[in-house]
């Protein structure tokens, strides 16, 4: 301060001295300044120096709160650049960090830009392809493909295929050469974008697949030879199947045939203990094909549109005659609620259930055996209960295993190769459905197996028997249980007393010659209860007073029939036998009115057998043994049917069936059924049968009592007695 007042006085005396200077020069005088000008003049320089004083100190202060202000922001700027400088370590440490994984990991990536040089590889990539960092960056890098390989994407996409109409990512792989030989990279490219969205970099991330691809490929040649394989199993089965079956259709039907004929009693027990080996021999092939074609995966499902009254009825006649001669009885009931048509595979279904009753028909020796199906939750319901031997609760889940049966003793009675229950647990299964045993109470086995039900008409509630009271007088309490349930089922009510019934029904047993429990008497309707070979005995019976007869297994249908014939008192019709067997009788004469068919067969064995058969039933027969035979007789003239062989010389029964068909289109002629008559029973061959235009085929040895059911189905107006046994 004392500084700046001797400055700002010193410049006031130099300028008074100037002053008074000028003024001598100017006047030439001496000139003295007053006193009181000299106080205002130093008045006036105190007041300039006082107001320079206070704004020099003004502005001190300020420097001083600007200096401390300064000294704040040095602070604040040390600590920010000491937390920079931790963030920047932090960085630094989860860069390399990130960068030690990125090199570590096994998956090679590298980025390339516009000009698909290389920007950036980690370890594992330039390990890969053996390349050295420092010479590779900056320079273009495209891996080189297998010269002999042709994959789906050769290279990756080129930069401009990222772009942004492009896209963010692609996937491919290849076989490329790497500094172990060549291998396959599974790649996947991912497009590099600023933060303003344009394209940059591409990256790309490479896997080594190359164990994966050779298990691939092994897994395909196996593949291809496990199909290979198959393919040669079909073609075996499809050659052992007619090859086979082809002179057991001989063997059996030429038994059959000689059953019928009059013989000796020594010769009738040759000639049945040859039909019965060669029916086994054939139930064994039957098995071991079916056993085979599940195990190869060749099992396909149909979706038909199935009666299953009728299927369970025809089960029934085709195994009663089996049961009758060891004194067993069969019946069959299907409870109302279940639909009358229902949409499932026939054949598999009808497989299923014969399997299930020929075991119970095997393996019981007195009693009986009775289907019923229901409905369970929804779904159908089948249970085949016998009165058996039973099964030991040991054996009840292994049962269905392959080749276990339920007594495996050296010394069981029952043979078999234990594959039917097999068979039917895989086909139930591959339907969705469960199967499983029970003990039956009071003695026995009941099998059961439980389906998706999927109607195709709704159940009708019917009651045609309404407060009909029917009484059974049979010593088989399951025969008795069974006619109760079918009664019970049409709205009848069965009574166990025979004074209180309406209608009572009589069962003259299981043998050839009946032998009545009772004879009518006044104040009921008695219908007998015969077997197909007992027919012979119903003059006798007339003659006792019986109103009718009923052949066993009985239909459900045929008894509502029959028991309102009685009631009514109409006079109707007996009811047809649904099985003839009478050995005892010689072949009818051909009645008038029979079927006119048209036979195609060329093995000389088995035009003879079906011949006969056909015969024995009353129908007319013209005979060719050709494909091409059978086509110009149909265009020359009309047959009611046509049974043809499949394989044939020249033209074989499929293609004759397509022309046929085709010739009826074209020149709009009326459809002759045809059947087919194969040995093959592998379901490609019914199939084709089917796509040619066939309306059913029946399988070699042909069994009377299904080519009775298969007459039955194409003709149901035709007379009983054309298509009845004789």
């Amino acid at each position: 301060m004392s500084r700046l007042l001797r400055i700002v006085l010193g410049g006031l005396a130099g300028t008074l001295l100037m002053a008074g200077v000028a003024e001598i020069m100017l006047t030439g005088r001496l000139v003295l300044i007053p006193p009181v000008c000299f106080g205002l003049l130093l008045a006036t320089v105190l007041a300039f120096l006082l107001k320079n004083l206070h704004s020099a100190r003004g502005r001190g202060e300020n420097l001083s709160r600007q200096a401390a202000q300064l000294q704040s922001v040095a602070g604040r700027l040390e600590a920010s650049l000491a937390n920079a400088a931790a963030i920047n370590a932090r960085l630094n440490q989860s860069e390399a960090r990130y960068k030690g994984l990125v090199d570590a990991q096994g998956d090679a990536i590298f980025r390339r830009d516009a000009e698909n040089r290389l920007t950036y590889g980690n370890d594992a990539f330039f390990k890969l392809f053996g390349l050295d960092p420092a010479l590779a960056l900056g320079h273009p890098f495209t891996p080189e493909p297998h010269p002999e390989r042709h994959t789906a994407k050769a290279a990756p996409l080129e930069f401009d295929s990222f772009l942004e109409a492009g896209p963010s990512r692609d996937r491919y792989d290849q076989h490329v050469k790497t500094a172990q030989g060549y291998r396959w990279i599974a790649w996947e490219d991912f497009a590099v974008r600023d933060s303003h969205g344009r394209l940059v970099e591409v990256q790309s991330v490479g896997r080594d697949i190359t164990e994966r691809k050779n298990l691939e490929e092994a897994l395909t040649e196996a593949r291809d030879k496990a199909e290979d394989a198959n393919r040669a199993k079909s073609g075996f089965l499809a050659t052992m199947s007619h090859e086979i079956r082809t002179p057991m259709n001989g063997v059996l039907g030429m038994g059959r045939l000689l059953l019928e004929t009059e013989l000796r009693p020594e010769q009738r027990t040759y000639a049945e203990a040859i039909t019965r080996s060669g029916e086994a021999l054939l139930a064994l092939i039957g098995d071991v094909l079916d056993f085979s074609k599940i195990e190869a995966g060749m099992l396909q499902l149909d979706e038909d549109e199935v009666d299953l009254r009728a299927l369970l009825s025809g089960a029934a006649e085709l195994l009663c005659q089996r049961a009758y001669d060891k004194g067993v009885e069969v019946t069959t009931v299907v409870a109302p609620q279940v639909p009358e048509l229902i949409r499932a595979d026939e054949g598999r279904l009808r497989q299923v259930i014969n399997n299930l009753m020929g075991n119970a028909v095997k393996f019981t020796e007195t009693g009986g055996v009775c289907v019923e199906a229901s409905l369970a939750d929804g779904r159908l319901r089948i249970d085949v209960r016998d009165t058996g031997v039973g099964v030991a609760p040991s054996k009840r889940q292994a049962i269905f295993d392959e080749f276990v049966q339920a007594d495996s003793s050296h010394a069981r009675k029952f043979g078999g190769t234990g594959l039917g229950l097999a068979i039917s647990k895989r086909l139930v299964e591959s339907m969705d459905g469960t199967i499983g045993v029970e003990a039956r109470s009071g003695g026995g086995s009941c099998f059961w197996f439980i389906l998706p039900l999927t109607p195709v008409t709704t159940a009708e509630a019917r009651s045609p028997l309404q407060d009909v009271r029917v009484a059974v007088a049979s010593r088989n309490a399951l025969l008795r249980e069974g006619l109760h349930l079918q009664i019970a089922a049409s709205g009848g009510v069965p009574v166990e007393n025979s004074e209180d019934a309406e209608i009572i029904l009589v069962d003259a047993g299981t043998g050839n010659r009946p032998e009545l429990a009772m004879e009518p008497a006044q104040g009921a309707a008695f219908l007998l209860l015969l077997t197909p070979n007992a027919r012979g005995a119903l003059p006798q019976m007339r003659a006792k007073g019986f109103a009718g007869y009923l052949v066993k297994p009985v239909r459900q249908s045929s008894l509502v029939t029959q028991l309102l014939q009685c009631r009514d008192g109409i006079a109707l019709p007996d009811a047809a036998p649904a099985v003839e067997n009478d050995a005892d009788n010689a072949p009818p004469r051909e009645p008038p009115g029979g079927l006119n068919i048209l036979l195609a067969e060329d093995n000389p064995i088995n035009m003879l057998l079906i011949r006969e058969l056909l015969r024995r039933r009353g129908h007319r027969i013209t005979e060719v043994t050709t494909g091409n035979d059978a086509v110009r007789a149909l265009a020359e003239k009309s047959f009611d049917l046509l049974l043809t062989d499949i394989h044939m010389p020249g033209m074989d029964g499929i293609a004759a069936a397509r022309a046929i068909r085709a010739d009826e289109a074209r020149n709009g002629k009326p459809r002759t059924p045809i059947v087919a008559l194969t040995a093959d029973v592998l379901e490609d061959g019914k199939h084709s049968c089917l796509d040619a235009g066939m309306d059913g085929f029946l399988t070699k040895p042909v069994n009377p009592a299904e080519l009775d059911e298969m007459l039955r189905s194409l003709f149901p107006g035709a007379e009983p007695s054309h298509i009845v046994a004789a």
